[in-house]
């Protein structure tokens, strides 16, 4: 049976789940590899588009609408009074920008003033905070190595450079990310399905309990891409992919004529 069969039959039979157990290790490592691959697409579009959306951000927009800044002890400071004491909002698209000195605007402030899927760039008064695609992160302006306007220009300007060689090197660290986390969490369910099946004593090793547990993760992965893909947030997502997995490896099990004792 081909991948594309054994895709199509993970996503609902048990019962083929469990003949797969007899078949090559290998088969299965490259039935992960490509699972992974497939639930990484929407995490890699999204975050090419943010990416690129955020270097759109022309060095006009950030010259004129910026206000001139200097860091001191950490923290952000405007050198234009008017300015100073009023969060400034720029929306580029799915994009927005965000900058405050007065320490108005904090990181949860952020994540509520925007979608679920997409990205800010936000100028807060101890630091620059980037969230986009569901993942945040945060730098001090020391790290980053910004103590005027005129750094942040030359930053910006670097980074459009070498962005053609960074984005890819991101999706393949992502990725590999990702694909560790795959073979993980089929370790995790083998051993699950392992113990279910009593230790071995029911004639099942762990060896096909993790063969097993490589083809139950299919309908959690479909469904989790299937929703990043439109963008759908699912409260206790990952709670319903490891019930749904543990579920399924369960019903497998369960169509395992079992050996008894003579």
């Amino acid at each position: 049976m081909n991948i594309f069969k054994r895709f199509w039959k993970s996503l609902y039979s048990p019962q083929d789940i469990a003949s797969f157990r007899k078949d090559k290790v290998s088969k299965s490592i490259i039935y992960i590899i490509v699972l992974s691959f497939l639930a990484f697409l929407p995490l890699a579009y999204y975050t090419t588009t943010t990416t690129q959306n955020a270097l759109k951000l022309s060095e006009e927009t950030l010259e004129k609408q910026i206000p001139d800044f200097t860091v001191a002890d950490g923290k952000l400071q405007t050198k234009d009074g008017a300015a100073e004491n009023l969060p400034i909002s720029i929306d580029e698209g799915s994009l927005h920008i965000y900058y405050d000195a007065s320490g108005t605007l904090d990181k949860d402030d952020v994540d509520n003033k925007i979608g679920s899927y997409e990205s800010a760039f936000a100028f807060l008064s101890d630091g620059i905070y980037i969230t986009a695609g569901g993942m945040s992160q945060s730098f001090s302006y020391s790290a980053l190595g910004i103590s005027d306007k005129a750094d942040l220009m030359s930053i910006y300007s670097s980074i459009t450079d070498v962005s053609k060689y960074v984005i890819p090197l991101i999706l393949f660290v992502l990725f590999l990310f990702m694909l560790g986390s795959a073979f993980f969490r089929v370790a995790i369910y083998g051993l699950f399905g392992f113990i279910l099946s009593g230790f071995g004593r029911g004639g099942i090793s762990y060896k096909e309990n993790w063969m097993m547990a490589a083809y139950s993760i299919t309908l959690a992965t479909v469904f989790t891409m299937i929703m990043e893909w439109f963008q759908i947030q699912v409260p206790f997502g990952m709670e319903i992919n490891i019930g749904v997995s543990l579920i399924i490896i369960f019903l497998a099990i369960r169509t395992i004529p079992q050996d008894k004792k003579e």
